[in-house]
């Protein structure tokens, strides 16, 4: 892997209350107080932040905010979907601005945290010093249909057969896969709910690295993996709780920000026609269509671009 900017240790580290009090976030702030701010926004939905997020952005050059959505990661109530929805998270994102001072800033996310950039960038657009975006993930029936219909599955097909071994359904439609994983992961036997969580989470993870037969590494507690699939779930079977014309019309107020846009040209998450369709809404967006790149934040190139456009971001402004 790139080598990313070195790791710290977060200056501040809290949990905040929602202003609708139903959800504790996680926060943590790295880097310089005085420098440039930026608000880091992880995937999913569900996902939680990576602990080598922060590691994108040169400390002595950033103000670094990185948070646990609701529901995810150290956030608690763990795994809650009670008001846990889209809105509530562009009203959070609001909210942390305004608590930690953050009157103009810049955006970093990457698949759905690209989303909720967007989006939260379309909201404020006067606020917003730049966005820095990673294999972004658009609201579309296609981007859908490819995830959990006839798409991925046939590119995949030994992993889309473990995918659906629990609802024994090699075939399904993209209905019938979400209608019967809501059964298995909210069932009330718990070892069935964790079988799916898995079995939910390793379709995902495979189409990430591109790689049919892959297991993931890292050690991840049941009840995160648990939290990050019912949440991924809840979303996705709600169309994301977002009007997909949002994403497909052209924003005048965006297009003097400036955009970064990096995808994996063997993403097999979000299809690479995402960025391609976004390149035509903004066209003042710097893509670059990393070669050899899957998914995967990690994947080296992909690394390396992304703590360059952080840099090249932050000369803009004199950082």
């Amino acid at each position: 892997m790139h080598r990313l900017y070195q790791e710290s240790n977060p200056y501040l580290e809290e949990m905040l209350i929602t202003n609708d009090r139903q959800h504790r976030l996680w926060v943590a702030l790295y880097g310089n107080p005085q420098g440039l701010p930026v608000i880091c926004l992880h995937g999913g939905p569900g996902a939680g932040t990576s602990p080598l997020m922060h590691r994108f952005f040169d400390p002595e050059t950033y103000h670094i905010l990185c948070f646990d959505q609701r529901g995810c990661g150290q956030s608690t109530p763990s795994g809650s979907l009670k008001g846990n929805t889209t809105e509530k998270l562009l009203n959070d994102i609001d909210q942390l601005r305004v608590h930690y001072g953050f009157a103009r800033y810049a955006l970093f996310g990457g698949s759905w945290g690209a989303t909720l950039a967007l989006l939260y960038a379309y909201r404020e657009p006067d606020h917003c010093l730049g966005i820095v975006l990673r294999g972004v993930f658009l609201n579309t029936s296609h981007n859908l249909e490819w995830l959990y219909g006839d798409g991925a599955s046939r590119m995949f097909p030994a992993a889309w057969a473990d995918f659906t071994a629990p609802i024994n359904h090699n075939r399904a439609s993209i209905n019938d896969v979400l209608s019967a994983y809501a059964l298995l992961l909210h069932s009330d036997d718990e070892f069935t709910r964790l079988q799916a969580a898995r079995a939910w989470n390793l379709w995902e993870y495979r189409l990430s690295v591109s790689d049919s037969q892959a297991t993931q590494s890292r050690k991840i507690r049941p009840s995160h993996e648990l939290s990050n699939a019912q949440i991924e779930h809840h979303y996705l079977s709600q169309d994301c709780f977002i009007d997909s014309a949002v994403l497909d019309r052209p924003n005048a107020e965006l297009d003097t920000i400036p955009m970064y846009l990096l995808h994996g040209a063997n993403d097999y998450v979000c299809p690479l026609t995402n960025a391609k369709r976004l390149k035509e809404l903004f066209p003042q967006v710097k893509l670059e269509i990393i070669e050899g790149a899957s998914h995967c934040v990690f994947s080296p190139r992909m690394a390396e671009g992304l703590c360059c456009a952080t840099r090249e971001l932050a000369g803009l402004y004199g950082h």
